[in-house]
């Protein structure tokens, strides 16, 4: 177990800046590039996925499949209540418009990091990253941006998106072009869809639906969030292998008001650099200038695991590979009866908890 606390510690240290968590079932449009040979979209931390249909296995990949690039689009420096993100903060721990939107997730239990700091207090010092009121921080583009900033030069916290014929740092996940995947589902059923995380930084997330016909803004996705089936969500290897788990969603402090967004079931682990074991959540004002900048900096999970550790699933939180591979959550969701027959697009979107981030992708899908 030792052996396997070190390398968890090593992996999330190189991965603090880099690939964070993508959609992989459906395949999304910011796979774009998967079909390119690996050495010409190589980033420096591959893009974790646990089912194949993301893509072509890649002997490359030790996750399994090949979601090329797809967990380097998202955003960064998106407080809640503000009216747009500065795109530069990423860890900053403060209100970045100064507009005091208060938290309205605030229950230690539905917290993902940090939870015995008193909610609102100075120790709280996540308490204005988009989890802590999901729905509520802005986006600057639904499907997300190349790299986390919309420049081609790289600021804090960007990530190592590899430029290629396809998409460059800082594009648009909104103007990327269809990628069809076959997926095609009813109207009135329940359907299944994957998402997986290469650096885990907490939080929770919402599929959406926008009509392919109409601009992918966050504004046409918020018209249209998609149910969870509470009892059906599911931690999935790379082998195949599944476990069933008890989900933890939120209905009320959300927007679109009324929704339902799943927490993160997956704990965090190694918040920062420097992480040792038995470090615990150093309380930390959260201050410009302060030199504490994260809690839960440490290899034991932050809150209790969906799995029992250390058996032959091995660790099932933070972004560490199991015995069997890297692991993704299985959700199952509702699709309404009253939809327009049609081509539509599925909007994944994660609002972080640990930082000022907002990771999104974007799926095709026809509905019959």
């Amino acid at each position: 177990m030792l052996a396997c606390i070190f390398t968890a510690v090593l992996l999330f240290q190189t991965g603090l800046v880099h690939g964070h968590g993508a959609l992989v079932n459906p395949l999304p449009r910011n796979a774009i590039d998967r079909s390119l040979p690996w050495e010409v979209r190589a980033p420096a931390q591959p893009c974790t996925c646990a089912n194949t249909t993301a893509g072509s296995a890649s002997a490359h990949s030790e996750a399994g499949c090949d979601n090329a690039q797809a967990c380097y689009w998202y955003q960064q420096g998106c407080s809640i209540g503000c009216p747009s993100c500065d795109s530069v903060n990423g860890r900053q721990q403060v209100d970045l418009c100064g507009l005091g939107k208060k938290a309205t997730i605030n229950d230690p239990i539905l917290r993902t990091v940090n939870r015995q700091a008193e909610a609102g207090s100075i120790f709280d010092i996540y308490k204005h990253n988009p989890w802590r009121a999901p729905g509520s921080a802005p986006v600057v583009d639904a499907c997300g941006l190349a790299g986390g900033t919309p420049w081609i030069e790289n600021v804090s916290e960007w990530g190592e998106y590899v430029n290629t014929t396809f998409a460059k740092h800082g594009d648009k996940g909104s103007k990327l072009p269809e990628v069809p995947t076959s997926t095609v589902w009813q109207l009135g059923s329940q359907v299944e869809v994957t998402w997986q995380i290469t650096a885990n930084h907490g939080g929770g997330y919402q599929y959406r639906l926008c009509p392919a016909t109409e601009a992918l803004t966050e504004e046409c996705f918020m018209k249209l969030p998609l149910e969870f089936d509470k009892t059906k969500q599911s931690l999935q290897w790379n082998n195949g292998s599944r476990l069933a788990i008890q989900g933890t969603f939120v209905t009320e402090g959300v927007l679109p008001k009324g929704s339902m967004w799943a927490m993160n079931p997956i704990p965090p682990r190694c918040l920062g650099g420097g992480c040792k074991s038995g470090a615990g959540c150093t309380p930390c004002p959260g201050t410009p200038g302060s030199d504490c900048t994260s809690c839960d900096n440490t290899p034991e999970a932050s809150f209790e695991p969906p799995c029992v550790e250390g058996n032959r699933q091995g660790l099932c939180s933070g972004n560490q590979p199991s015995n069997w591979g890297a692991v993704a959550v299985v959700d199952m969701v509702k699709i309404p009866k009253t939809l327009p027959q049609g081509k539509y697009v599925l909007g994944w979107r994660m609002d972080c908890e640990a930082t000022a981030q907002v990771w999104t992708n974007c799926a095709d899908i026809h509905i019959l």
